[in-house]
């Protein structure tokens, strides 16, 4: 029961932590988009886009093997693992400077040339992080890691404001990029217990080698589900003679793609760090591990339908709302966003129970088979298919990656497929109905449209997923419990004062 208390504990703190720094994204992203033009806007998502590149091709995710391994807390095996981030992070400046050229001229974007080249900041902040916050993680500490990732989206929240306001165009989002990257690294050495240090060991090297390099492969894959499909909105022009995707296009496709992606970006990021480690510990009892992994996949799905529904009901309202007319297009395709990223949020479960079963091969996999979608994209962007065609490709290629993963999960892991029926099913009639209730065009009446129309589709997607999964309801009302606890004791000591 403690041990259950305090996973529930961590999940509150997770919680508090992602839901502030994805206020901060999102009201940066509002602030920027709404001070710049869309077509600014989309070479400021192309910014972060190239970074995420250099980050992806080269990422050993050694700062994952330190949760996962048993001798993860060992100080040498964290030195290796701090001398491989600082590899990695002068390469990419390194790459990212000499490459500046290039990716702004593919992009229409030469005026923009010296941007680029300042991303080579980005990686270059990253290279000298510690990763002391990420070792404590193995004992369910997440405190410091919150500390620091909420610390530094606050700094680039705060800083958006005065440097849209200053620059007018892409330059405010770069360096609000090298406010949040800097702050990182800095956090990440105020929270340590240990000395910052680097060495060579070649045994951990070569372990975190066979670790990370189906995640390297992985990453590269991940890239081009994640930001493949603005490379080929922003590139489409260059590439194909067919072709009628403009800077703005990419800017308005990218605000839909930021907005659909926050609540997504929250759940993925808490599961993530929170389940890895709880399913680590019980990869070793079959039966126990089973019984984890669908009650976590029952929360998840509810928290994907959730995520997704008011998107599919009233997102286009959402987004001319909050960034202006101006993005008013995107209605036309953030629905189908919203339903990728709900499809992409249940596939997290069933990767990180492969993943802490030693597995990162699954998660390759399933990506290649996601990545599939990118061909559809290029089909579209070459024959002058709208944008609803490159969202639509990527919910197919989501779903069918899901399918990828559960079924490996079941051959190479023993772990049923039966027990993921109930809430996958419940999940996919919410999205129908929620389909449905947008097909009369609620959204036409403004707010209480967009807003009753969501909330009605929610109340009926959560009753039949607490109806149909009586457990999950008992794990709804445990985690209630927990989050209440310190306000109830703060209670009452004050009624005994």
């Amino acid at each position: 029961m403690k041990g259950h208390s305090h996973i529930l504990s961590g999940a509150v703190k997770l919680g508090a932590g992602q839901v502030t720094t994805q206020v901060c994204a999102f009201v940066r992203s509002v602030i920027i988009a709404r001070l710049i033009s869309p077509a600014d806007y989309g070479i400021a998502a192309v910014f972060f886009t190239a970074f995420v590149l250099m980050q992806q091709i080269s990422d050993l995710a050694a700062d994952k093997l330190l949760i996962q391994a048993k001798d993860g807390d060992d100080p040498a095996f964290q030195r290796s693992a701090q001398l491989l981030m600082l590899v990695r992070g002068l390469s990419n400046a390194t790459v990212l400077f000499v490459l500046a050229g290039p990716f702004s001229r593919l992009f229409g974007a030469p005026q923009a040339v010296w941007a680029f080249r300042c991303l080579a900041l980005l990686p270059l902040a990253r290279a000298f992080i510690h990763l002391d916050m990420n070792r404590m993680q193995r004992h369910l500490r997440f405190g410091p890691a919150v500390l620091v990732d909420v610390s530094a989206n606050v700094l680039a929240a705060l800083a958006a404001l005065p440097l849209a306001l200053w620059f007018r165009n892409y330059w405010a989002m770069m360096l609000v990029l090298v406010v949040q990257q800097g702050s990182i690294s800095l956090g990440s050495h105020l929270v340590a217990e240990r000395r910052y240090g680097v060495a060579w060991n070649r045994d951990y090297a070569k372990r975190m080698f066979h670790f990370g390099w189906p995640l390297l492969i992985n990453g590269l894959l991940l890239y081009g589900i994640m930001e493949g499909d603005r490379m080929v909105i922003g590139s489409a022009k260059r590439l194909f003679a067919g072709s009628t995707y403009t800077l703005t296009d990419l800017g308005i496709y990218s605000v839909a793609f930021s907005i659909s992606y926050a609540p997504a970006t929250l759940i993925i990021n808490l599961t993530g760090t929170l389940f890895l480690p709880v399913l680590s510990r019980v990869k070793e009892a079959l039966a126990h591990f089973e019984k984890t992994y669908l009650r976590c996949l029952n929360s998840v799905s509810l928290l994907a339908a959730m995520s997704a529904i008011p998107f599919i009901v009233g997102g286009g309202w959402v987004v001319s709302f909050v960034y202006g007319q101006k993005y008013a297009a995107a209605g036309g395709f953030i629905g189908w966003l919203g339903a990728m990223w709900g499809v992409r949020i249940i596939r997290t479960v069933p990767t990180l129970a492969a993943v802490a079963q030693g597995d990162t091969k699954t998660s390759m996999v399933s990506n290649i088979v996601r990545s599939l979608a990118l061909l559809g994209m290029v089909l579209a962007a070459a024959t002058g298919a709208g944008l609803a065609w490159i969202s639509i490709s990527g919910f197919c290629g989501e779903s069918l990656a899901l399918g990828m993963v559960l079924w490996r999960l079941k051959r190479l892991h023993a772990v049923p497929l039966a027990g993921c029926f109930k809430p996958l099913a419940v999940f996919g009639l919410g999205m129908v109905l929620a389909s449905a209730v947008s097909a009369t065009r609620i959204e036409s009446f403004g707010a209480a449209g967009a807003l009753l129309g969501s909330l009605a589709v929610l109340a009926a997607t959560f009753l039949a997923m607490v109806l149909v999964i009586p457990e999950l309801g008992l794990d709804l009302r445990a985690a209630i419990t927990t989050a209440l606890s310190p306000l109830r004791a703060n209670v009452k000591v004050a009624t005994q004062v």
